[in-house]
């Protein structure tokens, strides 16, 4: 009973610390075909603003660095999110490029 209520607090500071991860949905509410360049421009904006917060996130951040205070196999998890992150937002970024050309906008 005592170690369970020892492990409360970790466990809701790496639920914490979690929900500090930088999240990307690539989709927009509209099928891309129907985007507006203004919409184009808007989703561009968003895709390179969440692959920026997941670039600052990575390497010697002050969330890996809470990490390694409270869960270390934390920073492994939070490394692999913002790379995800990353990964969507770049592939993403070069749907909407090509997107943005075909309608000459």
């Amino acid at each position: 009973m005592n170690k369970a209520l020892l492990a409360l607090p970790a466990l809701f500071t790496v639920w914490t610390l979690a929900s500090c991860a930088p999240t990307y949905a690539p989709y927009s509410v509209r099928p891309d075909a129907d985007l507006s360049c203004s919409d184009i421009r808007s989703e561009l904006a968003r895709a390179r603003s969440a692959s920026s917060e997941a670039a600052g996130n990575r390497g010697l951040s002050a969330q890996n660095v809470a990490w390694a205070v409270f869960f270390l196999p934390g920073i492994l998890a939070n490394e692999y999110t913002n790379d995800q992150v990353q990964r969507k937002a770049t592939e993403r970024i070069g749907t909407l490029n090509r997107l943005y050309t075909a309608k000459r906008c």
